[in-house]
């Protein structure tokens, strides 16, 4: 399927802060976080979780049901329909089209039956195609998609609406699996356990499924669940379901069809284990230079059901080893960066946590495990051992979801002897309760940091916060229009350093001259809280939304969330438009026009934001994106440009983007982006590019190269702050930053069998900088730019950087039986920023990292799954 994200800037990976920020950071929201419904290429926003009973309110809705019966002898699952148990269930083969046209007839018929035993539920699905050899049949690992035939099924359990699993399969035999919540956000890193086959025949090709009950949730012996089946067919760029799903209505788990006449079921066994064993051969540094021990780890996870609607998931010693590392990354912004949560436990059922909207930040699970806060020598721990952690999920008879997520972590010591991280104990509980069939919540969240702090480590973290998170949601008018709004209190205490510490740290700011609060040295807790709304139209080709957000001076969620701006008033509100059917030169299209102000909570402007965006599939199924930014038009301000200093007036500042992506369908897949953008009169200014592509030599072999380039302007970068803190001899000091910057990643893949595959990743990583016209601030909010700043350091300027880095792996997996798996991994790190600063130099700074000294790791994990 064709790109529609945007701006590609931000595989750049650098974060700066000042005029040309908006050039790293210009793609919408949309294109981060969790996988939604758009990433299968459906409505780009959803979800109205519409039930049965209240499906005729609905112009268009209609529910479908169809029926499994129990079978006397099991299927044999072979990829072959020709079981006697298939012979006697009923077919199922009313699809529709939904791309591109909604409501179409599809070209290919296809027939759906299921039946169950007392353990297991059976899906065979037929796709009819009268040119079998034209099928799209290609090998991958479990869990990567590609630009195959496939087939899906999706299943909710509780038929609450809301929530759901989807199990998928390519004619090759590919397994690929999901999660959904809230009605449309997938979450693609469950791995249930279930069987499946494929096989391509004379009329086309045969998906089967077997899917132990065991892996589902659901109430009683008898249920009835949500069903659904969709179909790709690769080389027409089309897809059908049944029931009929329609873009225009949004939502994807609320629009399913039922499947009924399932009785006398159980569950099966209610635990489940994983034991594992891990051993590896590392690279450590030392005060005589470097070592490589020996480590052997083990471990267990356990999912064990409390009661038929209760599940507790724990894991003793885990590990939470990556397979995929984190992308290399160049802050030069006062503000943390955001990475991608990538550990299983915490990736698998997180749905109920997640509130939706802008109240994600609350849980951020990647502070569990984190880089220990102290951390001063690159001998010092990397990151923070997890002791153990339990999640206890379900839903109560009443319809009332509940979770309850605890992680230990350990004390980690640095080579000074010195606490880097203290032990640590965190706790989130949540409560939902869903109304009208799912188009009514009303939710809370609460959150509680406790650290067992010694004297040396209470000098500079606190000691613990608590979070209260309130949080609504309404849909009506014909589930057309959603009302939601949430409102969050929180509290952090500690020593009064800590506490001092909080109040001057890159979120608050309190130092700053024109603050609407002061910084007291005496404190010894800090609060505050948040509250916003939005309203939305959420039906039909054209949508809009109006969003508010009012969060006080005070707010610290960021001990086990992620919000770094508080003291912030803002209002956004976005139209958007896409096509229902395809036109003149288009399959799809979907354009919005968005505003965003900001403005501190004593009513100082502080950011606006204008974009506009358009994004094409057309006819030949390229891809098309365009995206204009207008930002800090007006009379605005930067609060945190300084690092505590005073509030900087800014001028406008404009960008252009364009995204290009070629026919999936191809051996060769180009992938170009460009973007410009230019500020401050013309004094700041960047421009970069990103091009790469996908190859797909045969089935069993692909490969992905991506080189990103960015030249990068900034007149306005933050060098440091000089004289005494929090007094009007500081010097708030600027200057003009040359930076070039050239990443490169690299991606093979050999899959042998759906089981067995191979990938190797690398991905070096360079970006230098000079310094020039070292200034700071005079009249910083003066209407004239150059009044703003005046001359500092004489005729010196900062020294430059140099920043390099190189990650790379490869990775064997073999899942030898369902559940079970190896993996054989080999990583190589290289670091190096202290060699030829200044300048960029392409052969002389790739030649530097690669005589840096390699941090490499050899590990082994295999993992055996048990269900007694």
């Amino acid at each position: 399927m064709s790109c529609f994200v945007p701006l590609r800037a931000a595989a750049l990976r650098i974060t700066l802060l000042g005029t040309l920020a908006i050039a790293l950071c210009a793609a919408p929201a949309r294109a981060q976080g969790p996988s939604v419904a758009r990433t299968e290429h459906l409505a780009p926003r959803a979800a109205a979780a519409t039930a049965a009973a209240t499906a005729a309110a609905i112009p268009g809705a209609t529910t479908m049901s169809a029926r499994a019966v129990r079978a006397t002898v099991p299927p044999v699952i072979d990829g072959h329909d020709d079981d006697p148990a298939w012979q006697v269930a009923p077919p199922i083969d009313d699809f529709k089209q939904f791309t591109p046209v909604e409501d179409g007839d599809p070209s290919f018929r296809t027939e759906v039956r299921a039946t169950y035993d007392d353990r297991n539920l059976y899906v065979v699905v037929r796709a009819f195609d009268p040119h079998p050899d034209s099928i799209v049949s290609l090998l991958s690992r479990r869990d990567v998609r590609t630009n195959s035939d496939q087939l899906k099924i999706i299943i909710d359990g509780y038929l609450d609406r809301r929530t759901a699993i989807q199990l998928m399969l390519n004619p090759a035999g590919v397994k690929r699996d999901a999660s959904i919540y809230s009605d449309y956000v997938e979450d693609m890193s469950w791995d249930g356990v279930w069987d499946g086959a494929a096989a391509v025949d004379s009329l086309g090709w045969v998906a089967e499924f077997r899917l132990p009950f065991s892996q589902l949730r659901f109430n009683g012996s008898t249920p009835t669940f949500g069903f659904g089946v969709w179909r790709d067919i690769a080389r027409r760029n089309e897809r059908a379901a049944w029931p009929a799903f329609r873009q225009s209505r949004q939502g994807l788990v609320s629009q399913l069809g039922t499947l009924e006449g399932i009785t006398g079921i159980q569950r099966g066994s209610r635990l489940e284990l994983l034991p594992y064993t891990v051993t590896k051969n590392v690279t450590e540094a030392n005060a005589d230079g470097w070592r490589h021990p020996q480590k052997v780890t083990a471990g267990v996870d356990l999912k064990y059901g409390v009661t038929p609607n209760l599940t507790l998931d724990a894991t003793v010693n885990p590990d939470f080893g990556q397979v995929e590392v984190d992308p290399a990354i160049l802050n030069l912004s006062a503000f943390e960066v955001r990475f991608e949560e990538r550990r299983p436990f915490f990736q698998e059922g997180v749905g109920l946590f997640k509130c939706g909207g802008p109240c994600e930040g609350v849980f951020y699970t990647r502070r569990i495990g984190r880089t220990p806060q102290l951390r001063t020598s690159e001998l010092d721990p990397s990151g923070t051992t997890i002791l153990g952690a339990t999640k206890l999920t379900g839903r109560l008879h009443n319809g009332l979801a509940v979770g309850l997520v605890e992680a230990m972590t350990g004390r980690e010591v640095g080579v000074d002897g010195q606490t880097v991280e203290p032990q640590t104990n965190y706790l989130v509980g949540r409560l939902v309760k869903e109304m009208r069939q799912g188009r009514s919540q009303l939710g809370t969240m609460v959150t509680a940091t406790n650290r067992n702090l010694d004297d040396y480590s209470a000098n500079y973290l606190r000691r613990d916060a608590y979070n209260l998170l309130l949080q609504g949601l309404h849909r009506f008018g014909r589930d057309r229009w959603e009302l939601m709004a949430y409102s969050g209190f929180n509290r952090v205490s500690g020593s009064e350093q800590a506490i001092a510490l909080t109040q001057l740290n890159s979120v608050h700011f309190y130092q700053r001259p024109d603050h609407e609060e002061h910084f007291d040295s005496t404190r010894t807790s800090l609060g505050g809280n948040v509250v916003a709304a939005s309203i939305s139209k959420i039906g039909g080709a054209v949508r809009w939304n109006t969003y508010v957000r009012r969060a006080s001076a005070g707010l610290e969620l960021n001990d086990l969330g992620f919000v770094p701006t508080v003291n912030d008033i803002s209002v956004r509100n976005e139209a958007s438009w896409q096509a229902l059917r395809p036109g003149a030169f288009y399959r799809r299209s979907f354009s919005f026009i968005s505003t965003e102000n900001h403005w501190t909570t004593g009513g100082l402007p502080s950011g606006t934001r204008v974009t506009a965006h358009s994004s094409f599939e057309l006819l030949n199924s390229w891809g098309v994106a365009l995206t204009y930014n207008v930002n800090d038009w007006g009379v605005s301000h930067c609060v945190a440009c300084a690092r505590g200093g005073p509030a900087v007036r800014q001028g406008p500042k404009q960008e252009l983007g364009l995204n290009v992506s070629g026919d999936p369908r191809n051996v060769l897949v180009p992938k170009l982006a460009f973007y410009g953008g230019v500020g401050d009169g013309g004094r700041s200014y960047s421009r970069g590019a990103t091009a790469g592509g996908e190859l797909r030599i045969a089935s069993r072999f692909s490969m992905a190269v991506e080189a990103a380039y960015s030249g990068i302007n900034n007149d306005q970068q933050w060098i440091g702050n000089y004289g005494a803190l929090l007094s009007d001899t500081t010097h708030f000091t600027f200057a003009h930053l040359d930076q070039t910057t050239l990443g490169i990643t690299t991606r093979l893949n050999w899959t042998a069998s759906p089981r067995l595959s191979l990938q190797l990743y690398a991905s070096p990583f360079v970006s230098t900088g000079d310094f020039r016209n070292w200034r700071e601030l005079g009249d910083p909010r003066a209407e004239r730019y150059e009044d703003r700043y005046r001359p500092y350091g004489g005729q010196s300027n900062p020294d430059g950087f140099s920043y390099k880095q190189f990650n790379s792996n490869a990775v064997l997996r073999w899942e030898y039986r369902p559940g079970s798996t190896l993996f054989l991994v080999w990583q190589q790190g290289r670091l190096q920023s202290d060699v030829s600063r200044g300048a960029f130099d392409f052969s002389r700074d790739y030649r530097d990292l690669f005589r840096a000294h390699p941090d490499n790791t050899l590990l082994v994990k295999v993992s055996y799954w048990l269900n007694p």
